[in-house]
């Protein structure tokens, strides 16, 4: 990215988290910081981040420069692939009707999910629990399955390794 670029990145930051504000006299310097930290990456990369960060986080907080990077990572890496918010609102939808219906929306859900879930008994307990915490089930399951996208990723990489 240019300076001219992250600088029009920076100022829409400010229009779509009015909460990320810039200390007066140090635009320039955090400017030259962004710059710095995100000059790998083309302008649309950070705006497709920035959109990806806005559609999945529900914090209301700006994003940090890392959480940028990661997800511009995760959108080059895998862009067919769910990121774990977007798996945990599946599940969650999945768990809405798992009460009694608990096989036939384990089985709606994609293969990773599944994994990371373990069984249509998982959804039926987490649906009716009675303690249910959103917060904490979804910060397990989110880490738990991003554990599993990397063992897939891994397990299809020494796959087409051991082809050649």
């Amino acid at each position: 990215m240019t300076r001219e670029e992250t600088k029009k990145f920076i100022m829409g930051m400010q229009v779509s988290f009015p909460n990320f504000k810039i200390q007066d006299g140090l635009l320039s310097f955090t400017i030259d910081v962004w710059q710095d930290d995100l000059a790998d990456f083309s302008y649309e990369e950070v705006c497709s981040a920035l959109k990806g960060f806005k559609n999945t986080s529900n914090s209301g907080f700006a994003p940090s420069v890392s959480q940028l990077i990661d997800m511009v990572h995760q959108l080059k890496k895998a862009p067919n692939q769910l990121n774990g918010n977007e798996a945990w609102a599946m599940v969650y939808k999945a768990l809405c009707n798992s009460t009694y219906n608990a096989e036939s929306e384990f089985e709606k859900l994609p293969l990773l999910v599944q994994k990371t879930v373990g069984s249509p008994n998982n959804l039926r307990a987490m649906a009716g629990d009675p303690d249910f915490n959103f917060g904490v089930e979804q910060s397990n399951f989110i880490r738990i399955y991003e554990a599993e996208c990397k063992r897939a990723e891994f397990n299809a990489n020494v796959s087409n390794n051991a082809i050649r």
